[in-house]
């Protein structure tokens, strides 16, 4: 199985301008929303003993502390932080607006789209530092990603799901905070940030590495051996054996903007489309696994090999140099993909 060139079907030329416009401005929003999750919860005066204390609570699960007496300083805390709030929130709104208008226009153009339950997810993570960092997206929603970096709609691969699959990545060569050696910078984690969205998320009892919401949508946290042990404050208990997951974490991973359907943005993190591509072929040919699924898996593993083929050499190029980081286990269905899309690798 092999796909052609004409078997692609390439965006209109006003697709990159547009999807970098609506980069942009998500950007923008991420950054002055982190800057508003910052600030405090609220400030406020109480009054004991006939004064007026200054208050403030961080967390909305916290009582308030105070921080001293009515005063001219105090009083200027106050007004600056009333100040600093009212003005982000309405930045907030603004860049809104922006990314609305900005995401018609993408969405017009018929650019491949994230369904807003998972986006929910994505741009929360975003603002908690987790994506990219800590976690990727892969599955089948990773598919829209590779589209659009693409250029290009797969001919197979992106289809609709109706769960979510996150993969750990702290630590690893693929995380944008190890490669700029920073340390993580918050302590919220993936079950704390959907029980923020839907407080009906629950650990599945008989699967632990699976958040199950009280309408049955389901998310999974895969994690390789080598990321192992996670963090004791996350809930979510991967299984530690999934050496197919080393996989993921090889690579230059990929960093998107995408519309959802009703008009917001979502930031997608993502494996490299060639690592992901013969994942999905090693998966296809797992004994255990089901008929329905490996037949998916090939279609998808293939369609990404070819893309990374014609689209991707001067960014993932399947060269020489790729072909000898191949484990054993990968480098037979490289060799196989080759011979039947008749191609060879360059030096």
């Amino acid at each position: 199985m092999s796909y052609s060139k004409s078997d692609f079907t390439p965006f209109s030329n006003d697709s990159q301008r547009v999807s970098a416009n609506l980069e942009q401005i998500y950007t923008a929003w991420l950054d002055t929303r982190r800057q508003l999750d910052a600030l405090p919860v609220s400030m406020y005066w109480a009054t004991k003993d006939n004064t007026d204390y200054l208050h403030i609570k961080n967390t909305s699960s916290e009582n308030g502390t105070s921080i001293g007496p009515r005063s001219p300083e105090t009083e200027a805390r106050l007004a600056e932080f009333t100040k600093s709030k009212g003005e982000l929130k309405a930045r907030v709104v603004s860049f809104d607006a922006v990314i609305l208008e900005r995401a018609g226009l993408y969405r017009r153009l018929r650019l491949p789209s994230l369904p807003d339950r998972q986006a929910e997810i994505l741009r929360k993570l975003d603002i908690e530092e987790l994506l990219g960092n800590d976690l990727l997206v892969v599955g089948t929603n990773a598919f829209v990603a590779y589209e659009l970096f693409v250029g290009a709609k797969l001919p197979t691969g992106n289809e609709e799901t109706e769960d979510f699959d996150l993969a750990w990545c702290r630590g690893s060569k693929v995380s944008l905070a190890a490669q700029l050696g920073r340390k993580p910078a918050k302590t919220k984690t993936l079950f704390g940030v959907l029980k923020s969205i839907d407080s009906s998320y629950r650990i599945s009892p008989r699967k632990p590495y699976q958040a199950v919401s009280s309408d049955g949508y389901e998310v999974e946290l895969l994690a390789a051996p080598s990321t192992h042990p996670l963090p004791k404050n996350e809930a979510f208990n991967p299984m530690a054996s999934r050496i197919e997951q080393e996989w993921l974490l090889k690579g230059t991973a990929i960093s998107v903007v995408v519309a959802t359907v009703r008009g917001r943005a979502a930031p997608l993190v993502v494996p490299d489309p060639r690592w992901m591509a013969l994942h999905k072929l090693w998966l296809a040919d797992k004994p255990e696994r089901r008929a329905d699924k490996r037949d998916k898996d090939r279609r998808q593993g293939t369609v990404l090999l070819d893309a990374a083929r014609y689209f991707l050499q001067a960014s993932h190029p399947l060269n020489i140099d790729f072909v000898l980081e191949l484990p054993q286990e990968l480098r037979h269905h490289f060799d196989q993909w080759c011979r039947e899309a008749g191609f060879v690798p360059e030096p």
